[in-house]
């Protein structure tokens, strides 16, 4: 049980350096190591910070991947452990280990589902870390944008003279903020004030994790 709930707590942490792979905390491994903590021995925590690349992680090692396999196992022995049904006669322990079988399977259907559903999360960010805007989406807003403001500030003046100037200054930033907006939107994992507190999250899911476990007695 402290396996699996551990590396359910390692999970958020690997989906997000994978999604932050070249941000400074990239840099200092003490820092992505200091986030695991205890959860970890120290040969698996090297190999869930192995190095990624350009957010699509490297073709040799994937830590998501890598996280989710490791729950898989966990999942198949909290579900069947050791397959032994102690000292009883050979029909008792075969029904037993019927009765054990059968239990596992469902323990580890239920489990397998839930994991499954981490992977679709982290393929459902994946894909949309890996998916920019449309080159041509971004050049006709850009581009239009700036014609606008410009043909319009120059109306604008030619009309009401300089004392229009801050009205028209202030009006063309609030029209620019639409395009910063889009391309903010474009990378929501990035570590800015407007992307997503992945790291809060990952504290999350750990408090709610350890108080599961405190809750059911573990």
């Amino acid at each position: 049980h402290d396996d699996f709930a551990r590396w359910v707590c390692v999970f958020p942490i690997a989906t997000k350096n994978f999604l932050r792979p070249d941000l400074s905390c990239a840099k200092d491994g003490t820092t992505r190591r200091g986030e695991i903590g205890p959860l970890l021995s120290e040969e698996d925590a090297r190999e869930v910070l192995t190095p990624v690349k350009n957010g699509g992680g490297s073709m040799e090692f994937i830590a998501p991947i890598h996280v989710l396999d490791r729950l898989r196992e966990c999942a198949y022995v909290l579900s069947f452990g050791d397959g032994s049904a102690g000292g009883a006669s050979d029909r008792v322990s075969e029904t037993v280990q019927l009765l054990q079988t059968q239990k596992g399977t469902a323990i580890y259907r239920q489990l397998s589902g839930q994991i499954d559903t981490l992977n679709g999360a982290w393929g459902a960010m994946e894909r949309i870390a890996a998916t920019p805007l449309p080159f041509v989406y971004v050049v006709h807003l850009r581009t239009f944008l700036l014609l606008y403001l410009f043909l319009w500030n120059l109306q604008g003046v030619g009309s009401n003279g300089w004392k229009s100037i801050p009205a028209l200054l202030a009006a063309s930033w609030a029209l620019l903020g639409i395009e910063a907006a889009a391309v903010e939107c474009e990378r929501p994992y990035q570590l800015h004030a407007n992307h997503l507190s992945l790291g809060k999250m990952c504290v999350v899911v750990a408090k709610n994790v350890a108080q599961t476990m405190k809750t059911v007695g573990y």
